[in-house]
């Protein structure tokens, strides 16, 4: 199967050299397909491990040979991945992007300085257009679902790392890619498992946004805003906008780069169980916070959330499957057909 692939925003997947991209890796890109594949999987309430301490190994004498049923696609300690992707470059080269970049906002430090939110990039990200080959190496496995998977991040999400930095949004060239094989498998992982502190379907939100003549400065900017957001508590801030510094803690909120006509992504995942929550902040204060801000300042063309008044499309449905298959489009393509 041939997947051919352009980037909308810049890709980012790491390479060889630490900081610096020689080309696109497969890894960076198996990276995020698999947090993907396991958010859904969790919010379907099936079994997924733990990413940061993965239990799973291969036991054939074990149910499902002691495999979760993402270790069982994307391999585990004595079981390979279910299918191979390779990539082949087709027009790619490096992406001219700003450095560093500066926010049109200052702030004053703990010494009373005034100073400017400025973000780094000394290596380029890369842009154009490439290829993935996928092969099914399983006879029970439909390479569809990661085909399926693909489209699913190329509509809502970002593909490779640094999505906090806007980097990853990418189109199909020739149309869209069957969504249906995912859903249909993933269906089959459902089960009444909960995850209350881990990237999940249940606690996702995913948003689009426009703003005429956007810039990538713009996209600094609203993160810089949305951290604001929580600025009165250090550990809340940290804990849903990331930091650097005292032990570095990855974004739960992303915001790409402007493509096409102004369209900005902005998604993230808020757990419902965090140590940081105090006071009158929990995970539905902290979800309306950045839904009501990204609503008052900007053209908010939509918001998905699951069992939520705030989603656009199906509000207030708690029913996950239902929720994926409005996600995937699927609704639409059983009434038109």
């Amino acid at each position: 199967m041939k997947l051919e692939i352009k980037t909308l925003t810049p890709l980012w997947t790491g390479g060889a050299a630490a900081g610096k991209m020689d080309r696109i890796h497969e890894t960076g890109i198996l990276g995020s397909l698999r947090w993907w594949y396991e958010a859904i999987v969790r919010g379907l309430g099936g079994e997924a491990c733990d990413p940061t301490t993965p239990s799973c190994i291969y036991e054939p004498d074990k149910p499902h040979n002691g495999l979760c049923d993402v270790c069982r696609v994307f391999g585990a300690t004595g079981w390979r991945r279910r299918f191979r992707l390779t990539l082949e470059e087709n027009d790619i080269s490096d992406a001219s992007i700003q450095h560093p970049i500066k926010a049109n906002r200052t702030y004053t430090d703990t010494r009373g300085n005034t100073r400017t939110p400025t973000w780094y990039f000394p290596h380029p990200p890369k842009t154009g257009g490439f290829t993935f080959h996928l092969q099914s190496l399983a006879q029970d496995f439909p390479a569809d679902v990661i085909a399926g998977l693909i489209q699913f991040i190329a509509d809502w999400a970002a593909l490779g790392a640094r999505a906090q930095m806007g980097f990853g949004v990418v189109e199909p060239v020739n149309g869209r890619f069957d969504i249906r094989a995912l859903y249909d498998w993933l269906v089959a992982t459902t089960g009444g498992r909960k995850y209350p502190d881990l990237p999940s379907l249940q606690n996702i939100f995913l948003a689009r946004i426009q703003l005429n003549n956007a810039t990538d400065r713009d996209t600094f900017d609203l993160k810089y805003d949305l951290r604001q957001l929580f600025a009165q508590d250090r550990d809340l801030r940290h804990c849903i906008m990331g930091t650097v510094k005292d032990g570095r803690i990855a974004a739960k909120v992303k915001v790409s780069r402007a493509y096409g006509d102004g369209l900005m992504r902005v998604w993230g995942w808020i757990p419902e169980e965090a140590g940081v929550y105090t006071g009158n902040w929990n995970r539905e204060a902290v979800v309306n916070a950045i839904h009501n801000y990204l609503r008052t300042n900007y053209a908010l063309q939509i918001w998905r959330e699951v069992n939520s008044s705030r989603d656009t499309v199906t509000p207030n449905n708690n029913n996950a499957q239902a929720f994926l298959r409005s996600l995937l489009g699927l609704e639409e393509e059983d009434d038109a057909a």
